[in-house]
Order: structure tokens, then C-alpha cells, then sequence
């Protein structure tokens, strides 16, 4: 949650009288005086503030900043040109130096609840949840007696948006929770509420005030929030209702957003069931009731992705991509796409997008993996080695993964190491035919022959009607000088079909 900057002490009550006023000339005015009085008192840090701040409200950031500097400079314990320095440094967009004002205000004046505050907002705006969450709770823990109540809502709001940033959802229901005591009137704060007990898998604690909320309003995140419960709770039918009741209250508002969010999760949750016609049939729905709405897009393009259809989503998820460029799932749905489709060119271009845009490591490696086909079908073994490499590290436990690895050596002429990561994709699943039938290749090209035959010998009680692998199995013998065991081999080959095996002993 982006929280505003607070504007408080003498510093406050100066912006007030500005604001009700709403004229320049007289902050212009304000300026002469106070430039009059610095150069009457020039030792005096009281008149450099006030200077600082009529400067301020007159737009003249810069010389509001020296200002407050020369009343630092002159009493480094006047609070209020700090906190003007710091407010100077945020509207400029220097949060760092921002923080070091409104740390110093802290430090100095640790009652004094708008330091606090303004602290907090400022490491939210660093991306300090943690930090943000802390300096909220000092400032009604310490500021509490300078605190009107309007001050405790904005910090307790303020709480609840940085701990869901950190995923402490229920510290952050506490804190929706104060401030519902302080707003009861606000239909935001017990839906936010709500929201931080269900991530917090307290959603039961939610549903009767949730519940009575949804009778008296129109608002159609409650009854999508109330099936999130019931979801949880494993009552799925009701979910669907809930769900129903979400679009029909959103479409009857007026709210094609709403109606469209409400289709999007009941298309989620019917594909979660299985139900994947039905859930095709609501992200469509959405998609025609929010023209605007990327995740109704993206979520039918999945269903194709998914369903094997990937030319079907290829028109959906482009028309995502088109609403929302900067989101890597998109483009990680089309990079699946596009890989399946054997686009390879579309699919290495989506799939660095997503490298480049997401710090996620599944999804890094669901990338790396199609960028890998990718330039292993564009014949550039080297690089596909390198993103395979990093998918295996990323997902040791992969069979496909070390098969990829394993194709890419290969082709490099790496035959004892394509070796190495077939036998890994082999343990991993003892039923990965195409890894096995590529260890034995690797086998036969690294001059393993005895290892080689145990391999195809496997393969061919598996079936016995695989004639490549008859075939290669009396070459495996044949580089034993096992001649009488090879020609049976390739006999049986030959009797299948294999036209290969059927020259064989002749070359």
C-alpha cells in the first residue's frame, strides 16, 4: 500500500492555514516576512524553519532545503526543520536522504508520532516492508499522545498494508481490525480484513461478519471473498455459489471489472475441479464482459496451453500480452505456446522476457527450459547446454531436465557426460523410454559397448518389438566381437522392419 507523506508539528499547521487559504500571493508574502526576520534574527533556527517552509509551500524546493539546513546548522535539535528536510527530500524523490531526516526526527524526538509515521511511509516507498511494518508500530506505540484519531486509522492502515507485504497476514488482520474499531463505517477495512484471515487459513473467523456484510451490500468482492472461505473449508459447492452471486451482483452494478474478476476466479476454481469446458466457457465470458480484462485472456490461453491446443492460445494470450507487456506470466504462457507449436524463434524471445522480468525460480527455470529447446532446435548446442545447466540446478529432481541436459552434450560431442545426465534422468524415472534409448546411443558412441548391451537388452525385453533397439543392440555386441550374437540381433531387426539391420552383417 502506498501510504501519503504527513505533514505535521508547526511545520502542519503552517500547510493548513496555506491550504484554507489557497493563495500564493500570500505564501509569496510569507516568503518576504520570513526572509525579513532570518536576516533580523540570522542566528535564530526558529525563523530559518518558518523561512523553510514558506519557500516550501511556495514551490521553491531548493531554497527550502538551504533553509532548513541553516537552521540544522544553527541548532541541530530543532525538529522541525529535520522533519521539513525530510519531507523537502521525499517530494524530491531522494527516499534515502528522506530517511535520514525523518530518522533524525526519531532519534531526537522519539514522542513525536508524525516522525515515526513519515519514517514508516518512507521505508515502504525503499520497498522495506519489514522496516515499514516496525516504524508503523513505534509511531502508535510512542506518538500516541500527538495521535488524533484520523492519525491512528492512517498508521494502523498503513500496519496491515506492509505486513501483507511480508505475508504476517495475521498480525495484518489485527490491524485491519484496530482500525475497523477507529472507521466502522469503512466497507474497505472489513473486506481487507477478511482477505488477511483467509491468508492466514482463518477464514472461518471471517465468514459471519462477512457474510451479514454481503446481504446489505452491493459490493461483489465480499461474495467472491466468502467462496475464497469456502474453498478453504472444502465446501464447493457453496463456493460456486458464492461465486455466482459475485458476478450477478457485479453485472447488476454495472461492474464489468468486478463481473469479469468474479468469472475469472469461477473459471479457476472449475479447472482446479477438473472442469475444464466450464472453465474455458467463464474465462470466455470474461474476456467478452472486460475488453480490458488481461488475466480472463490469459487464463483461457492456459486452458489451451494446457489442454494441448497451443495454437488456440496463441490468439488469447497475444491480445494479454498486448493489455499487460510487462507481466512474465503472459509471457511464460506464450513462451509454452510458442515451444509447443515449435515457434522457436517466438518462443526464445518470450522465454528471455521472462528471465529478465521475474526473480521467481520456478518460473526462471520453466523459462530456461523452453529458451534451452529453443536454441537446441536452432542448432546453437553451446547455449542450450548453458540454460539446461541452470535448469538442472534449479531442478535437480527433474528427469526431463537431465534428459535435455544430456541431448544438448551429446550434440556437442560430449558423449561421457550426455552419458552422465541420461543415467541420472534414468533413476529419476525408471520409465523415461526416450532416456533410456538415449543412454544406450551415448553408450555406444562413448565405447561402452558392455554397458551399451545391458541397456538395449532392457529395452528390448520392454518390447520385444522395438526393432531400433535390436539393432543397436548387435552393434553393441558386433564391438564386443561378438559376431554369432549380432547377426541374431540384427535378424530380429530385420524381421521387424528395420531395412538397416538387414545390411548390417554385409558392412
Amino acid at each position: 500500500m502506498q501510504m501519503d507523506i504527513v505533514r505535521r508539528g508547526a511545520f502542519g499547521l503552517l500547510v493548513m492555514i496555506i491550504a484554507t487559504l489557497g493563495a500564493s500571493a500570500m505564501a509569496q508574502a510569507s516568503v518576504a516576512e520570513s526572509r525579513a526576520a532570518v536576516q533580523e534574527r540570522p542566528t535564530d533556527p526558529d525563523a530559518w524553519t518558518r523561512l523553510g517552509n514558506a519557500l516550501y509551500e511556495a514551490g521553491e524546493a531548493e531554497d527550502a532545503k538551504d533553509a532548513y539546513l541553516e537552521a540544522i546548522a544553527v541548532d541541530y535539535l530543532a525538529g522541525d526543520a529535520h522533519f521539513g528536510l525530510g519531507l523537502v527530500e521525499f517530494g524530491r524523490g531522494d527516499f534515502q536522504a528522506a530517511l535520514f531526516a525523518f530518522n533524525e526526527v526519531t532519534r531526537l524526538f522519539p514522542d513525536r508520532f508524525d516522525g515515526h509515521f513519515n519514517r514508516a511511509v518512507t521505508l515502504a516507498r525503499l520497498r522495506r516492508p519489514a522496516d515499514a511494518a516496525a516504524a508503523f508500530e513505534r509511531a502508535l506505540e510512542e506518538g500516541a499522545a500527538s495521535a488524533s484519531g484520523q492519525d491512528r486509522l492512517n498508521a494502523y492502515i498503513g500496519l496491515a498494508g506492509q505486513l501483507v507485504a511480508i505475508a504476517a497476514f495475521d498480525r495484518a488482520a489485527d490491524a485491519y481490525g484496530e482500525a475497523l474499531v477507529l472507521s466502522p463505517d469503512d466497507a474497505d477495512l472489513p473486506f481487507n480484513r477478511g482477505a488477511a484471515l483467509v491468508n492466514a487459513g482463518r477464514g472461518l473467523e471471517a465468514l459471519a461478519e462477512l457474510t451479514d456484510i454481503e446481504a446489505r451490500t452491493s459490493d461483489y468482492r465480499f461474495s467472491a471473498l466468502i467462496a475464497e472461505v469456502y474453498v478453504e473449508a472444502g465446501q464447493i459447492d457453496y463456493a460456486l455459489r458464492a461465486l455466482d452471486r459475485a458476478t450477478r451482483k457485479a453485472r447488476d452494478a454495472g461492474d464489468v471489472a468486478g463481473e469479469a474478476n468474479s468469472l475469472v476466479a469461477l473459471g479457476e476454481l472449475q479447472r482446479g475441479l477438473g472442469r475444464d469446458g466450464d472453465a474455458t466457457q467463464s474465462f470466455s465470458r470474461a474476456a467478452q464482459v472486460d475488453p480490458t480484462s488481461w488475466e480472463a485472456r490469459y487464463n483461457l490461453g492456459v486452458g489451451f496451453v494446457t489442454g494441448g491446443q497451443p495454437r488456440s492460445a496463441l490468439g488469447p494470450l497475444q491480445e494479454a500480452a498486448s493489455i499487460n507487456p510487462e507481466s512474465p506470466d503472459v509471457q511464460l504462457a506464450l513462451a509454452s505456446a510458442y515451444d509447443q507449436i515449435g515457434m522457436s524463434a517466438e518462443a526464445l524471445a518470450a522465454g528471455r522476457i521472462v528471465i529478465e522480468r521475474t526473480n521467481d525460480r520456478e518460473a526462471q527455470a520453466q523459462a530456461r527450459f523452453i529458451v534451452g529447446r529453443a536454441l537446441f532446435a536452432q542448432g546453437d548446442y553451446n547455449a542450450a547446454s548453458q540454460e539446461f545447466m541452470r535448469v538442472v540446478e534449479a531442478r535437480p529432481g527433474s528427469s526431463s531436465a537431465q534428459l535435455w541436459a544430456g541431448l544438448a552434450e551429446y550434440q556437442k560431442g560430449d558423449y561421457a557426460g550426455a552419458a552422465l545426465f541420461y543415467e541420472r534422468a534414468v533413476q529419476l524415472d525408471p520409465n523415461a523410454i526416450e532416456a533410456r534409448v538415449n543412454l544406450g546411443a551415448a553408450y555406444l558412441a562413448s565405447e561402452r559397448f558392455r554397458d551399451a548391451e545391458g541397456v538395449y537388452r532392457l529395452l528390448v525385453q520392454q518390447n520385444s518389438r522395438d526393432a531400433e533397439s535390436h539393432y543397436n543392440l548387435g552393434w553393441s555386441l558386433y564391438a564386443q566381437q561378438r559376431d554369432a550374437d549380432a547377426r541374431t540381433a540384427w535378424s530380429s531387426s530385420c524381421q521387424l522392419g528395420y531395412q538397416a539391420a538387414c545390411s548390417a552383417p554385409r558392412r
